[in-house]
């Protein structure tokens, strides 16, 4: 595994860990994330703190598998599940992420999911 990968596998650990403030140590300050490509970007680590605390409000059990991580370079790009329980619902969304790096600090993330396939989940 690569350096990049670790990275993202410690951010995504502090995540589930519901340890936010060290889940954004990750990420550069001037970060621009696209919590999934059809959605307007979150850019800045303040506004992904926001973000954070709004969609992670009630998620228990959060499990996360990768599947494929490929590195090269400075970009990390990442198949996989994203699972949690929220609203008493179980949650399972595949993803897949592209993400630069500098300096050991997340600049750009892009993830993309089919979002009407979550949003079904989260509406029952």
């Amino acid at each position: 595994m690569g350096q990049l990968s670790e990275l993202y596998l410690a951010h995504l650990t502090a995540w589930k860990n519901n340890d936010t403030e060290t889940a954004l140590t990750y990420m550069a300050d001037d970060i621009v994330w696209y919590p999934n490509r059809a959605m307007r970007p979150v850019v800045g680590k303040e506004a992904v703190r926001a973000f954070m605390a709004k969609f992670g409000k009630g998620m228990t059990d959060k499990a996360f598998s990768q599947s494929l991580m490929i590195e090269q370079g400075d970009i990390l790009f990442v198949e996989g599940v994203e699972s949690y329980t929220k609203g008493g619902r179980r949650i399972d969304t595949q993803y897949a992420g592209i993400v630069e790096w500098r300096n050991g600090k997340a600049v750009a993330w892009r993830d993309y999911f089919d979002l009407k396939t979550l949003e079904a989940q989260l509406t029952g």
